[in-house]
C-alpha cells in the first residue's frame, strides 16, 4: 500500500558527540552516547585505549515515522532507503567575544583579521546512505587544516557522529591570555544540523531535521548536573511555547534526581559538609517529614532573586551566569529553573505523587523522547560562563519549531558552539572551584577520590597552566562507579 500522509522526524533532536584523542580504527575507537534516560554509558572497551587516548562517544540519530498523526515506531534500512546529510562547523574565532551573558555585541575576536572566513573551520555538508562513511578534513583555519570528525551508518542505516579529537592549536603560535577569547587559536569542537530523507513506497520524503553538538569530553559520566542542558531547555519550552509540565510532581520522576544530583556532587568535590549531605539522605525513601523536607528545600535560592542579589540560600553550589556582572555584589549562585524550584517547593509541602518503588533503573527501550532527553541530561544546563556543550544563545534566542527542535532554516553550523571559549581548555582549566562556588563540577571534577584511596585528591593535579591542559587534557581520570563509591581511573598524567 502506498503511504500517504507520512511524517518522518529525526531524533534525538540534540545529540551529542565528544570529542576525544583515539584515532579512528574503525573497531573500537568510539562508543554511542546515552539513548535511555538515567543511563550510564561504560564503553566495553573502557573510556580510553591501552594508549591513554580517549575514545570518542559518538551520537546516533534514529528516525520514526506516522501515519496521519499515528505514531508508527522507527524505521531503518529494512524499510526504506534513508539518506543523511550532516554540516559540522567551529566558527569560535569569528564570533564575538565572550564577555557574560547577554553580551553579544561586544569587540569581535581576532579583529584584526580581515578574512573572517579564515576564521571558520567549515568544510561544507557531507551525504552518506547505508554503509557510507565520509571525513570532514576540509575545513581551515588561517590556511591550516582542521579535521573535525566524521559520519557513518550502523548495520541498520542509522546515523552515527563521530566529533574532532580534541586538537586545539595557534597556526600563528599566539599567546594563551584568557579562559576564553584567545585570538590565534582554533580548536575541533563543532556542531551543525542533521538532515535526511526517506525513500519508502517509491515516494521520497524528507525528515524533520535535528542538530548535533560536538563538545569537549565529560569526565565524570555517573555524576550528574544539578541543572542539566534538559532542564534548562524544558524551562525555555515552558517560557517561550508554552510548554505544559506535570501539576503535581512525582517524586521518582522530578524529586528524586534534583536529590541524587545534590548528593553525587560529594564525589567530585570536597566544598560540602558532610551534615549537608545526611540531610539529603535522610528525606531518601519518601516521604520523610515536613521538617526535613523543608529544611532541604529552604538550601535553594529562588529563581525570582535577581541574578546580583547575595542571598543565604546556598544550592545548588555553582556560581550564576552573571559571574562577570557581579563586582563588588558579593556571591551568588545559580538557581534551580522554575520548574525545578516549583517541583521541589510541592514536594516540601507535602503535594507531591509518593510514586517510590526503589532507586530507579533506566529502562531499555529507545522511545523518540528518550533519545532526546538521555542526550540532554548529560550535558550542562548552566552556568553558561560560557557553557562546555553551548551558551546561553541556544537557551535564550534561538527559535524552536516543536519541544527541544531547534530551527535549522533560521540557524547555521557552528551557531550552537561558537560563544564558547576558544580554545576549550583554557576554560576547562579556569573552572576548577572558586571559592566560595564551584564551576561544572559534574563535568569538570575539582576533587576525586583516586581509585584505591580515602583521601581526596585534586582531579587537575599535574596540570599547571591553560597551556598544560592544552596538552595534556587526555591525560586526566574517568569517574566510574565502584560499588557505592565513585572513583577515578584512568588517568595517565
Amino acid at each position: 500500500m502506498k503511504p500517504m500522509g507520512w511524517t518522518f522526524k529525526i531524533y534525538p533532536t540534540i545529540g551529542i558527540a565528544r570529542l576525544g584523542n583515539c584515532p579512528n580504527d574503525g573497531v573500537s575507537d568510539f562508543y554511542v552516547g546515552p539513548e535511555v534516560p538515567g543511563s550510564v554509558i561504560v564503553p566495553q572497551n573502557g573510556y580510553k585505549d591501552s594508549q591513554g587516548r580517549v575514545r570518542r562517544q559518538a551520537a546516533r540519530f534514529h528516525i520514526y515515522c506516522w501515519e496521519d498523526g499515528v505514531f508508527m515506531g522507527e524505521i531503518d534500512s529494512s524499510a526504506a532507503t534513508i539518506t543523511w546529510t550532516v554540516e559540522l562547523a567551529n566558527t569560535k574565532a569569528a564570533f564575538n567575544q565572550f564577555h557574560g551573558v547577554g553580551h553579544t555585541n561586544g569587540p569581535l575576536r581576532n579583529a584584526a583579521v580581515s578574512d573572517r572566513t579564515s576564521l571558520m573551520i567549515k568544510p561544507g555538508p557531507r551525504t552518506i546512505g547505508l554503509g557510507g562513511q565520509a571525513l570532514f578534513n576540509t575545513g581551515q583555519f588561517l590556511g591550516t587544516a582542521v579535521p573535525l570528525g566524521e559520519i557513518q551508518t550502523d548495520a541498520n542505516g542509522r546515523l552515527l557522529v563521530l566529533g574532532g579529537f580534541g586538537a586545539s592549536n595557534s597556526p600563528t603560535n599566539a599567546a594563551i591570555t584568557t579562559f576564553a577569547n584567545n585570538d590565534g587559536w582554533h580548536d575541533d569542537v563543532s556542531d551543525g544540523p542533521v538532515n535526511a530523507t526517506v525513500r519508502i513506497g517509491g515516494q521520497t520524503y524528507q525528515a524533520e531535521g535535528a542538530w548535533v553538538i560536538c563538545p569537549p569530553t565529560r569526565f565524570a559520566p555517573p555524576i550528574p548536573h544539578p541543572i542539566s542542558l534538559y532542564d534548562t531547555l524544558l524551562q525555555a519550552m515552558v517560557d517561550r511555547y508554552g510548554y505544559q509540565v506535570p501539576a503535581t510532581p512525582s517524586f521518582t520522576n522530578d524529586i528524586y534526581p534534583l536529590l541524587r544530583s545534590q548528593l553525587a556532587n560529594q564525589w567530585v568535590s570536597s566544598k560540602l559538609s558532610a551534615s549537608y549531605y545526611a540531610a539529603l539522605s535522610a528525606v531518601i525513601p519518601p516521604p520523610a517529614t515536613a521538617a526535613q523536607r523543608q529544611a532541604i528545600f529552604q538550601q535553594f535560592r529562588p529563581p525570582s532573586t535577581p541574578p546580583t542579589q547575595t542571598t543565604s540560600k546556598e544550592m545548588p553550589a555553582i556560581w550564576t551566569d552573571y559571574f562577570a556582572d557581579l563586582k563588588n555584589n558579593g556571591w551568588v549562585n545559580h538557581p534551580l529553573t522554575v520548574t525545578q524550584y516549583n517541583s521541589l517547593a510541592a514536594w516540601a509541602a507535602g503535594n507531591f505523587v509518593n510514586d517510590w518503588v526503589g532507586y530507579p533503573s533506566p529502562g531499555t527501550a529507545y522511545t523518540p523522547d528518550g533519545l532526546t532527553r538521555a542526550a540532554l541530561e548529560n550535558c550542562s544546563g548552566g552556568p553558561f560562563f560560557p557553557g562546555i556543550e553551548t551558551s546561553f544563545l541556544t537557551r535564550d534566542q534561538y527559535p524552536f519549531i516543536e519541544p527541544f527542535r531547534l530551527d535549522g532554516t533560521a540557524l547555521q553550523a557552528g551557531d550552537l558552539t561558537k560563544q564558547n571559549a576558544v580554545p576549550w581548555q583554557t576554560d576547562f582549566y579556569d573552572c576548577d572551584f572558586q571559592s566560595p562556588l564551584s564551576w561544572w563540577p559534574a563535568a569538570r571534577p575539582e576533587d576525586v577520590f583516586p581509585s584505591g584511596s580515602s583521601k581526596y585528591a585534586g582531579w587537575e593535579r599535574g596540570v599547571k597552566s591553560p597551556a598544560a591542559m592544552i596538552q595534556l587534557w587526555s591525560g586526566l581520570g574517568f569517574l566510574v562507579q565502584s560499588g557505592n563509591a565513585v572513583v577515578e581511573i584512568d588517568r595517565t598524567i
